[in-house]
């Protein structure tokens, strides 16, 4: 099984409860992110282009792909609670939205993707990167995607300059984080990416790679987030859900007592809970032809 090659601090993520925090208190990005990619001239990308959503998690962003009339889209997750999620989601808008869907959902890794080479128009990493962060996952990339294919990573992080979101993350990404489960904001993940570079430069690739010099594009938005919203999210952090009931619902009670304390959240208000975006992409392509 996959769950044996994972990070350890993931493995929170093999719970139902977590998986069901997760669908409940994670947001999706802007579906502007994938038109985005869509749209773009140069990736030549259409609605029958293959599409793989790696780490594919629950499937929220698994659901804008499918949304954004791709209809090939083959999601991998190593996580059988989020697999069964994903599946779900798929299987709905299929059946409400987009009949001529074709979807699979598998079991695999970012080292070992179950598709044969030079297969994927486009591969997605959302929100996960940062997970397996190494040039052997990189490796991989290029060996599934086709020549002009495009890789994109993208990740959606808590917006600081407001003032709630700010003291809420000061509770579970600062107060009580592990110091082990990998994280975005860190910018660590970018240290593979450089690797790349240095052994492309040291030995170049004689077939076509990813070009490791990545474009970046910047988007906001806004949730609508609740008391019970902020808990959820809480509660599918990774390193707080592997840890014991009594020290969850300490962080539950100190969440609950600071939305409270102020006028924006209190009595379970609904309030604009802001997220930046930065979507990273590049192609594969010959980089002795260039």
């Amino acid at each position: 099984m996959s769950i044996n090659l994972v990070h350890q601090s993931s493995r929170g993520y093999h719970d139902v409860k977590t998986t069901n925090s997760y669908v409940s208190g994670r947001p999706q990005v802007p579906i502007e992110c994938i038109k985005f990619v869509k749209d773009k001239a140069e990736f030549k990308l259409n609605d029958n282009s293959k599409v793989l959503d790696l780490a594919a998690g629950t499937g929220k962003f698994t659901e804008l792909l499918a949304k954004s009339k791709f209809l090939d889209i083959t999601a991998v997750e190593p996580s059988a609670e989020f697999r069964e999620a994903c599946t779900k989601v798929l299987e709905k808008v299929k059946n409400e939205e987009s009949p001529s869907l074709n979807y699979h959902v598998l079991d695999g890794i970012s080292t070992s993707i179950p598709l044969p080479d030079e297969s994927v128009d486009v591969l997605f990493i959302s929100q996960s990167y940062h997970w397996f962060d190494n040039v052997q996952s990189l490796t991989e990339f290029s060996r599934v995607l086709k020549v002009g294919g495009v890789l994109v990573m993208i990740w959606y992080d808590m917006d600081l300059t407001s003032d709630i979101v700010n003291k809420y993350a000061d509770i579970v990404h600062e107060k009580y984080y592990d110091g082990v489960a990998p994280q975005f904001r860190s910018y660590k993940w970018k240290n593979s990416i450089e690797q790349l570079k240095q052994q492309f430069q040291s030995s170049p690739p004689t077939t076509p790679s990813i070009d490791p010099n990545f474009n970046l594009e910047k988007f906001h938005f806004i949730q609508k987030a609740n008391k019970q919203i902020c808990i959820e999210r809480l509660l599918s952090i990774s390193y707080i859900s592997t840890m014991s009931t009594e020290k969850k619902d300490q962080i539950v009670k100190e969440v609950s007592d600071l939305l409270d304390s102020l006028p924006e959240s209190s009595d379970n208000k609904t309030f604009d809970f802001p997220y930046r975006v930065e979507l990273y992409y590049t192609i594969k392509k010959d980089l002795n032809n260039k």
